[in-house]
């Protein structure tokens, strides 16, 4: 185990250096066993594994994120370079992340203090090869491609001018698809103050470049950004 400072701890994205607020990686090894009659122990285990990176920070940060219409079969365009090199108390316990190409699988928007900051938080994915060596085991490399599907997401809050302020920004025209809902809690107690607001949801043509203050205002949003591994031989 290492204990990482994060006050010299660096996180760069696209060449995008400040702004980050907290970071999280997991290199996920996915093991399949191959169960054979007569033994306790697998035939063979096949590998695959991925990165992910969780990354929060403050509004505006990073640059909006454009999701266009996929007409071909061609490897996903809404992917960052992702580099991490996170300060360990002992020199020899050093951690340096470092993938290009990372998919965008989720973001979010938050803002509930009508006088404080809004954040963003963006998930990134890849897969990569395991990086694992012996006859007992079936490696199985990175995709051909990664294809992204149609991106959901949703918006509420009265932050800006309600539309890309809040981070989602839906496909034109918003007619032909987006839904309303609505939301909103309070408790018990003096004064108890609670919220209502309307929740939009639609199909979403890029994310990011929320707005970081708007006095008085709230806002929030999400949206998640399939992607599919696919293997051509």
């Amino acid at each position: 185990m290492s204990v990482i400072i994060g006050s010299v701890t660096t996180v760069l994205v696209d060449g995008v250096s400040d702004g980050y607020q907290s970071v999280n990686w997991n290199i996920n090894r996915q093991p399949t066993r191959l169960w054979e009659l007569g033994s306790w122990t697998p035939w063979k285990t096949q590998i695959v594994t991925t990165v992910t990176v969780s990354i929060t920070t403050y509004a505006g940060t990073l640059p909006a994120v454009e999701l266009p219409e996929v007409t071909s079969c061609a490897d996903s365009a809404a992917k960052k370079g992702i580099l991490i090199n996170a300060a360990a108390c002992a020199t020899s316990a050093a951690v340096r992340v470092e993938h290009t190409g990372m998919y965008l699988t989720s973001y979010s928007y938050s803002k509930g203090d009508p006088t404080g900051f809004a954040t963003e938080s963006w998930s990134f994915q890849k897969w990569i090869d395991p990086g694992v060596l012996g006859s007992e085991f079936i490696s199985v490399g990175p995709p051909t491609l990664v294809l992204r599907g149609q991106t959901e997401g949703s918006r509420s809050g009265n932050i800006g001018n309600g539309t890309t302020d809040l981070g989602v920004t839906f496909i034109s025209p918003e007619s032909d698809h987006v839904i309303t809902g609505e939301q909103g809690s309070v408790s018990a107690g003096f004064p108890g103050l609670g919220n209502a607001d309307t929740v939009t949801l639609g199909l979403v043509s890029s994310v990011g470049g929320g707005k970081l203050e708007d006095s008085g205002a709230t806002g929030q949003s999400s949206a998640t950004i399939p992607h599919t591994p696919l293997y051509l031989g």
